[in-house]
């Protein structure tokens, strides 16, 4: 286990090329053939990438979207050796991606001080997160390299002390990286192996708390992995800044940040699946939809970040998407996560970064789900890359307050037809009521059938009897209320 404070080699691996092949194998094999057969594809790209990082010491520390943050940890005293032990492992890396034609990788590599912080609530799921300098220049250098690049921090060059396989420097905000050519093999040796993972990993009280709950339930009680499907999903990117990574008393706040939006993603029944440290800020990914789809997942996305926006003193930039994901665990043999992954997580990162301080904005779909339930301000389409034309976006304000509940409205003239056999039920459901006998009627049905016109009935006929109406509403969001 790191210590709060450490040295070492952070590594940022990125795969380019799945949302493709999940678009191809979807169309060629169908939504459910298409899901096994990405799901077989990533665990072997993945468990082959996760052996390279093992393999030379690093540990995986965790997944964001199709890519992967690493750390190499020997300590101040050889930090020489962990980034001699990251690039060999990024070279591995790459040459194993050669025997998959249709995905690239790149890596970025950063040396230097980090800090390791375990955040949320240990009811819900503890996250392990790498901050601090070194980690934001991990992001820095994967803006800079394309398919197929390793590229080191000027920190790595100089603990490496071999300018040989420099190919060229590149800069961005006063950052420079090197271009490291790939060797087709590495003079660094393999660590020693770290043994079976699964002997190691049967301790269920350390791993618990690590597992959210609703997944870990799942594993334990015999159903086995959340398989990959694609499934309907709402995604909220959450940008948050304020925090100092380097200050001792941060984990504190940053803690107390994960907790809050862990809770009230719970309370609506969204699941928090990613925390990542960036250069340009820190973001949150909550996805709705994931774990159990409702109808109204877009809502439930939107009041979670109205909430949220009120809760913290934190700035934060957050957008919201829906469409179809490919929802389940994924990565290799040893390490995995659960996510939902797609073009349109990808538009609500986008939206959140174009977002301003303390703005929410939702896609066009998320605003035709949620219209008539808040308000919203004018916002300017946004360009969006291989989009040809901007996309209509459309900025939250609050949410619209319900009237108050007015029994029998609307007043119907005309006489109901075609529900004889449900007004008798209710009749005689009043009856054993004003007898004593207590009675619960539901009425369950799709929208557009009736309900509201047979509880206007229902409530003319009470009254009728001598009855005196109560009514309220609600939903299922604000059942606890």
């Amino acid at each position: 286990m790191l210590p709060d404070r450490t040295t070492g080699s952070a590594l940022f691996a990125d795969i380019s090329g799945f949302t493709v092949l999940t678009e191809s194998l979807r169309k060629a094999l169908g939504a459910r053939q298409g899901a096994e057969a990405l799901s077989r594809q990533m665990e072997e790209v993945f468990s082959a990438l996760v052996a390279e990082v093992e393999m030379y010491g690093g540990s995986v520390i965790n997944f964001a979207g199709d890519s992967m943050l690493c750390w190499f940890d020997r300590g101040i005293h050889e930090i020489q050796a962990s980034s001699s032990s990251a690039l060999s492992a990024a070279m591995g890396m790459q040459n194993v991606m050669q025997t998959f034609s249709n995905l690239a990788l790149k890596v970025s590599i950063a040396s230097g001080n980090s800090r390791r912080f375990v955040v949320g609530d240990e009811t819900i799921q503890r996250l392990d997160v790498l901050a601090g300098a070194t980690i934001s220049r991990t992001a820095v250098g994967e803006h800079l390299a394309t398919k197929g690049d390793i590229v080191v921090d000027e920190a790595t060059v100089k603990l490496l002390g071999d300018s040989s396989l420099i190919k060229e420097w590149r800069e961005e905000g006063g950052e420079r990286f090197a271009l490291v050519e790939n060797a087709s093999t590495s003079s660094e040796q393999p660590s020693a192996q770290r043994g079976d993972a699964a002997a190691l990993l049967t301790d269920y009280s350390i791993l618990r708390p690590f597992i959210h709950h609703a997944v870990y339930q799942r594993e334990i009680s015999g159903q086995g992995s959340f398989l990959t499907e694609f499934r309907p999903c709402v995604a909220l990117f959450i940008r948050f800044s304020g925090l100092n990574y380097d200050a001792d008393d941060e984990v504190t706040r940053l803690d107390e940040f994960v907790q809050t939006v862990q809770r009230v993603a719970e309370r609506y029944h969204g699941i928090l699946l990613q925390i990542t440290i960036g250069d340009k800020g820190s973001y949150a990914y909550v996805n709705f939809g994931a774990l159990s789809a409702h109808e109204d997942d877009s809502r439930r996305a939107v009041k979670t970040a109205l909430e949220l926006r009120n809760k913290t003193e934190l700035q934060l930039q957050m957008g919201i998407t829906q469409g179809l994901m490919r929802v389940g665990a994924y990565g290799g043999v040893t390490r995995k996560a659960f996510g939902a992954l797609g073009d349109d997580v990808n538009l609500a990162a986008r939206l959140m970064t174009t977002a301003k301080e303390n703005e929410i904005l939702l896609s066009s779909d998320v605003h035709k789900a949620v219209m008539g339930q808040f308000t919203f301000e004018p916002h300017p389409p946004v360009p969006m890359k291989g989009k040809a034309e901007p996309l209509p976006v459309f900025a939250v304000t609050d949410e619209i307050q319900r009237r108050a509940v007015r029994l029998q409205e609307p007043n119907y003239s005309l006489p109901m037809v075609g529900r004889q056999a449900e007004l008798k039920l209710i009749e005689e459901k009043l009856d054993l009521a004003k007898a004593g006998k207590s009675q619960v009627i539901g009425i369950v049905a799709e929208a557009g059938l009736g309900k509201s016109r047979l509880v206007a009935e229902m409530i003319r006929n009470a009254k009728r009897k001598g009855f005196v109406g109560f009514g309220g509403a609600s939903s299922l969001v604000e059942r606890r209320n």
